[in-house]
């Protein structure tokens, strides 16, 4: 059974977190530009009485949270930013600094969810920093920050407990994974 193109950008957007280029998002889709403005125009449609709405701003496009929904998200958001760090962050935070420097999309795909809005609050509270991704400049590249390092109390990342075990242990096992997929 094939998915209808609409349905298909939605998913991509979701998964994405962020804004994207239309014409990527059209290439993504093996589409057209023109069939993914089509498609975005009926997923507008059809989100306007749910609790997400598309966001359209030039070439860029996004999935956003309903502006009457507001209050709820507000409230999840100041509960993720304020205190104790989630089981979530936590998770994301351990495989930037023992798995970085590295892309949302191979933190999503480690952790098995969507990592935006985690990787956002992570941000905000100075403990991991992105730059442009040296090989696509499309993309962000996680590591902890200096801020991390002050935080811990800690001169350097491979002062962390079994830092370097761990790192040399993860290497050898992605060597080893990607010979077998050859």
């Amino acid at each position: 059974m094939e998915m209808n193109l609409p349905n298909i950008i939605e998913a991509v957007l979701f998964v994405h977190g962020e804004s994207m280029n239309i014409s990527r998002l059209a290439k993504l889709t093996k589409k057209s530009e023109s069939e993914a403005l089509e498609a975005l125009e009926v997923l507008g449609k059809r989100l306007e009485d749910r609790g997400l709405r598309l966001i359209k701003k030039e070439n860029e496009v996004m999935l956003s949270t309903a502006p009457e929904t507001s209050l709820f998200v507000q409230e999840l958001v100041k509960e993720e930013f304020s205190g104790k760090l989630t089981r979530a962050t936590l998770e994301t935070l351990a495989i930037v600094v023992y798995h970085g420097p590295l892309s949302r999309p191979d933190i999503d795909f480690i952790r098995g969810v969507n990592s935006s809005f985690t990787l956002r609050n992570l941000l905000v509270s100075g403990l991991v920093e992105r730059e442009i991704g040296p090989k696509d400049k499309r993309t962000f590249i996680y590591s902890p920050s200096m801020r991390f390092l002050q935080y811990l109390g800690i001169p350097r990342l491979d002062s962390l407990p079994e830092y370097n075990e761990f790192r040399s242990t993860l290497a050898e096992f992605l060597k080893q994974n990607n010979q077998e997929e050859k």
